[in-house]
């Protein structure tokens, strides 16, 4: 029912072309973001599930 609904609009395929795009530029993004952090700050983001909650607010200021 919905497919048949999508096929009689005309352009929809464009919807589906911008979703990917999106998606693809948030990927490369983050995929970049990640690559180019420093290494202590992989190190403190990766302590953080072990420490209290008194521990992260100290050090975050």
């Amino acid at each position: 029912m919905i497919k048949e609904h999508l096929q009689n609009i005309t352009g929809v395929e464009i919807f589906a072309i911008v979703g990917f795009i999106i998606f693809s530029v948030f990927f490369v993004l983050v995929t970049i973001h990640t690559i180019k952090m420093k290494k202590n700050e992989v190190e403190r983001y990766k302590q953080i599930p072990l420490e209290d909650s008194k521990n992260i607010e100290e050090n975050s200021v």
